[in-house]
């Protein structure tokens, strides 16, 4: 199993956006201990697959930056580093008033 971003559009027809985030295993054994010394809200609420507001994004966008930042240099953490830019270019690309709404789980 795995934690992916699922952005779904206004516009009828238009493809739902799939975002992998983490592997379970990884989620469980980095992502989540490091959000909850960080004191981190929405991070360690990902496998509970929470619906977004899209205002809410900013502020699951700044918590992956934080996150990513407390990760950032051990070299062993260079593929999650990977991962997280990834996550955070492709909700940049994303047009918030385009979004009806975003499932993360």
């Amino acid at each position: 199993m795995s934690v992916a971003i699922l952005v779904k559009f206004k516009e009828p027809g238009r493809d739902d956006r799939y975002i992998p985030v983490a592997a379970q295993g990884v989620y469980h054994s980095v992502w989540l201990p490091m959000a909850e010394k960080l004191g981190l809200k929405w991070v360690p609420l990902f496998e509970n697959g929470p619906l977004l507001d899209v205002k809410e994004l900013a502020t699951v966008m700044e918590e992956l930056r934080k996150l990513r930042g407390a990760l950032a240099g051990h070299p062993k953490n260079a593929l999650l580093l990977e991962r997280i830019d990834s996550v955070l270019d492709e909700l940049d690309d994303i047009e918030l008033d385009e979004v009806s709404e975003i499932f993360i789980g």
